[in-house]
């Protein structure tokens, strides 16, 4: 290798010493390819995740203050949904307005004042789709807090991302399981 090739390099490499990296990019015992890092701080990635945070905190928000209709654009359809015990299909907007109002008067009825995203993971983007991992952690007025876990697959449209699919992963309402039920026989 040239003189000029590996200064560079060198020199690429002590500029990422100085960012900061979420633990969604660090895997103890994996060993990257030599031009992954610089790769990845290249293309902004760091940004991606910070938006992603942005754009659930903004979802939870949404959810919590019955803004049902702006919630609906973030998805796309039909929307496959995996919880723990069954499946669902929601095949259009007005469906998935029944179900994300069906999530809003449980948080209310239970008595949940806050709704916390936590980014866990982004996905490096493949052909303009990806995965977010996120833990949603809902507090109550006494500070109790609950959550549940999802894996949303992503895709890149000309409107920004979009939800094609999500995984729940772990639930915090298992007392709507018979309402989620009655929702997938009508679908």
């Amino acid at each position: 290798m040239s003189k000029t090739a590996d200064s560079q390099r060198q020199s690429a490499l002590v500029s990422l010493l100085h960012l900061e990296l979420s633990q969604s990019y660090v895997a103890l015992w994996v060993i990257l390819p030599s031009w992954v890092l610089p790769w990845i701080a290249a293309q902004g990635f760091r940004d991606m995740h910070s938006s992603h945070s942005a754009q659930l905190r903004l979802r939870g928000e949404m959810l919590l203050q019955g803004r049902i209709d702006d919630l609906l654009d973030a998805y796309l359809f039909p929307l496959p949904i995996f919880l723990p015990e069954r499946r669902m299909l929601l095949l259009g907007p007005d469906h998935a307005r029944l179900v994300l109002a069906l999530l809003h008067d449980q948080l209310v009825r239970t008595g949940i004042v806050a709704v916390r995203p936590e980014l866990r993971a982004v996905e490096l983007p493949r052909d303009g789709r990806y995965r977010l991992w996120a833990d949603w952690h809902e507090i109550d007025a006494s500070g109790e807090t609950r959550s549940s876990s999802a894996i949303y697959y992503c895709r890149t449209t000309a409107l920004g991302p979009r939800i094609e699919m999500v995984n729940y992963t772990r639930l915090s309402m298992p007392e709507l399981n018979h309402e989620f039920e009655a929702l997938a026989l009508s679908a």
